[in-house]
């Protein structure tokens, strides 16, 4: 796991975390995005460089860190 990314296991539909997009053409300048899970599109239980989410916002990317409460 790379920079302590959360792992499949500690991610469910509905969670709030923070992903770095990965379907923008400017994704490599983009601030990450936070929004809740939609669906988990990783099938491995972790990925070097985060588990993949749909959020409900239609948004995929990869998830940086759940996001604090408030």
């Amino acid at each position: 796991m790379s920079a302590n990314r959360p792992t499949r296991e500690e991610l469910r539909r509905g969670i709030t975390v923070e992903i770095e997009q990965t379907n923008a053409e400017n994704a490599d300048e983009a601030e990450p995005l936070r929004g809740d899970i939609a669906k988990i599109l990783s099938e491995e239980h972790s990925e070097p460089g985060g588990v993949k989410v749909e959020l409900e916002s239609g948004i995929t990317g990869r998830v940086k860190r759940i996001a604090p409460d408030g």
